[in-house]
């Protein structure tokens, strides 16, 4: 009998075999299973990913120990120039209740539709240590999220938030600020314009804004 006929017919050696396969899988970042994998990304194992035909890396993004990124039926994508702490978890589904189904009996042809949305970190932005993006969120350019939220909404582009659920909390510069800092990094198609900035910080500050 040939060794290769002896080790799949010992069940203890294939148990072996997919136990250092699996631990591998763990902690090593094999780059060819993501949807996107820019230049200079690192991604510090180990992590669990669902789906990683989900997740897009776009260029010089970190991302921190023990990331948990599940992307099953929406995409999780997280743009150029971020950095994230550890513990980062991310949720692009939903779950639901079915009438008549216990709820660790539903499965994804039972459950209803349209609860899977994609979960967008705009570039530029910092994520502390152990924070949870759930389904449909983004975070917007430039922003900060506080280490521990839990972000169930939308954020503004450079915006400080924290808490559970996660609030706006402020703008991290003036407007003034945001542009000249805008100017530096990213062409003028690119650019915020103080109009849309303008609009933007009467929505989520109304408050400096009335007479």
């Amino acid at each position: 009998m040939s060794m290769l006929s002896k080790l799949k017919n010992n069940s203890f050696l294939r148990g072996l075999c997919f136990l250092t396969r699996s631990i591998g899988n763990h902690f090593v970042v094999c780059k060819k299973k993501f949807a996107q994998y820019a230049d200079n990304v690192v991604v510090i194992p180990p992590l669990c990913i669902g789906n990683y035909k989900n997740v897009y890396l776009g260029e010089k993004v970190c991302i921190g120990a023990n990331a948990y990124i599940s992307a099953l039926n929406a995409r999780f994508i997280c743009k150029g120039n971020c950095a994230i702490a550890e513990n980062l978890t991310v949720h692009t589904g939903n779950h639901a209740r079915v009438v008549g189904i216990f709820v660790n009996d539903i499965t994804e042809s039972t459950k209803p539709k349209g609860l899977d949305e994609d979960v967008i970190v705009e570039e530029d932005v910092w994520i502390g240590c152990n924070v949870t993006l759930l389904s449909g969120v983004t975070i917007g350019r430039g922003s900060t999220v506080a280490a521990g939220a839990v972000v169930a909404k939308t954020m503004p582009p450079y915006c400080i938030c924290g808490g559970i659920p996660a609030k706006f909390i402020k703008f991290y510069w003036t407007i003034d600020q945001i542009l000249e800092h805008e100017a530096k990094l990213y062409s003028e198609e690119e650019r915020y314009t103080r109009e849309q900035l303008e609009e933007i910080f009467v929505k989520s500050e109304p408050c400096l804004f009335r007479p």
